[in-house]
């Protein structure tokens, strides 16, 4: 039997290669139907990471127009690449992989041509109104990655000492955040800044008062800036692994942190209307912030309200609240990619 995946986003690789992990396992065939998705994380713009992955992992990577060749078990991520749905053969099982809280807006683009969608959890459908038959609780297959701290510090140069990982806020949201004094509070407590954001969030997009070069700035404190180096393992998941701390400005990585247990402080900024439209959901995964794990702060919070919450944090034994809410709102973040071949196959 054939692994079939619509791979036209470099970001879905997060959540495909722990399915080809296990599928290799089982002695399947796995093949990649790619093109261009005109993204920054466009495979054709990243086709030699794409071939140097493929060739390690026994991946066949086949032009997206020959889709409806693909036999046995097709994947997609969301309503990426939904309109290639209707060339395939009846006898495939297509198999809907969900990304963080998209599901939310693309559920609905894609339910009526899958045979079955991997949701987070039972809760996580309940609560965004996403029930169906179709749905599989079965966990997302992106946490089924092993991570070795020691790997990650010699890839990506980091120094010994204490690390917080801060995730950019959007464009949209930069002027109400308050991110670069919060990491000058992290420098002063000793903490190396990780700055994160996306690729089609460009770190140099970032600058204070609108003069200064913030990556080159940065540099000259210590701290270091990511975007997307690195597609499988994921960066963010990879950083993750390496911080004391995340401070994080209401995203979508809140779910990240809880299933790679590392504590939050929280900055509330999401407005409630995002492009002219005010948002059912304003904070999406609201119920995960509600743990002794985060600490909620304001951006304009004092040097000290912010050291106690970072002693208290990095001092606590935060286990049992992390395994609470992944109880609770998400899943068992183990073995997930085989629970998932043993139910579909």
């Amino acid at each position: 039997m054939n692994i079939n995946f619509i791979f036209l986003e470099m970001t879905h690789l997060r959540y495909y290669a722990p399915l080809v992990t296990e599928a290799r396992k089982r002695g399947l065939k796995c093949i990649f139907y790619t093109g261009a998705s005109n993204k920054y994380n466009c495979p054709l713009l990243h086709l030699d990471e794409l071939k140097k992955y493929a060739q390690e992992n026994f991946v066949y990577i086949r032009p997206i127009s020959e889709v409806q060749k693909a036999e046995g078990i097709l994947f997609i991520n969301e309503k990426t690449g939904v309109e290639f749905l209707d060339r395939i053969n009846p006898s495939v099982k297509i198999i809907a992989t969900t990304y963080q809280t998209d599901f939310i807006e693309s559920f609905k683009a894609y339910i009526d041509k899958v045979d079955h969608v991997l949701m987070p959890s039972k809760f996580c459908a309940e609560y965004y109104n996403l029930t169906n038959k179709k749905n599989l609780y079965l966990g997302i297959p992106k946490y089924d990655v092993k991570l070795q701290s020691r790997d990650i510090l010699k890839k990506y140069k980091l120094k010994k000492g204490k690390r917080a990982l801060l995730m950019m806020p959007k464009g949209r949201d930069e002027a109400a955040s308050n991110w670069w004094d919060i990491s000058d509070y992290l420098n002063s407590l000793g903490y190396t800044t990780l700055f994160k954001t996306r690729g089609k969030d460009p770190i140099v997009n970032f600058y204070i008062n609108t003069k200064n070069d913030f990556p080159k700035l940065a540099a000259q404190k210590g701290d270091v800036c990511f975007e997307d180096p690195s597609w499988f393992p994921h960066t963010t998941q990879e950083l993750l692994e390496v911080s004391d701390v995340v401070i994080n400005f209401g995203s979508t990585t809140i779910e990240e942190c809880v299933m790679h247990d590392t504590p939050v402080i929280n900055f509330d900024i999401k407005p409630a209307i995002r492009n002219g439209s005010k948002r059912p959901y304003r904070v999406t995964h609201e119920y995960l912030y509600n743990y002794d794990y985060c600490v909620q702060l304001k951006t304009d919070c004092s040097l000290g309200n912010f050291t106690a919450a970072i002693e208290y944090l990095t001092k606590t034994d935060l286990k049992k609240e992390f395994k609470k809410a992944r109880k609770e709102h998400l899943f068992d973040h183990k073995n997930c990619c085989k629970k998932i071949f043993d139910v579909i196959l």
